[in-house]
């Protein structure tokens, strides 16, 4: 899972940051801060200039893309994202399930916390 190859931008890395945000791993201000790093990658979009200042509603952000971006991933791995949350001291809306099993799936899935530590180079784990 190297959604950062060589500080490209992806449509791929684009839904991994907003599945962190959708998932409660990340604030809003930190999906701002993500723009800010992603403006200066290669191919990076227009459009992340106008991510930089979202404040919408977050299912709008497709609104300002234009489309749905897709990362391919398991719900192994989205419960993996849960246990990030969860070890971060936040308590997910909705979290479909408990932080105990949240937190064993992120054990059985290191690589999904290594891509986190990746992308958000700059949050502290």
């Amino acid at each position: 899972m190297n959604l950062k190859a060589a500080g490209c931008y992806s449509d791929e890395l684009l839904a991994f940051v907003i599945t962190c945000l959708f998932c409660g791993v990340i604030d809003r201000q930190e999906f701002n801060a993500w723009c800010v790093q992603a403006v200066s990658m290669a191919d990076a979009p227009e459009y992340l200039y106008d991510l930089i200042e979202f404040r919408d509603e977050m299912f709008k952000v497709y609104k300002v893309i234009g489309y749905v971006p897709s990362w391919e991933h398991s719900d192994a791995d989205e419960y993996a994202l849960y246990g990030i949350a969860v070890r971060r001291g936040f308590e997910p809306f909705d979290m479909p399930i408990s932080s105990d099993q949240a937190i064993a799936n992120l054990d059985a899935s290191p690589e999904v916390e290594r891509l986190f530590v990746e992308v958000f180079d700059f949050i502290r784990l």
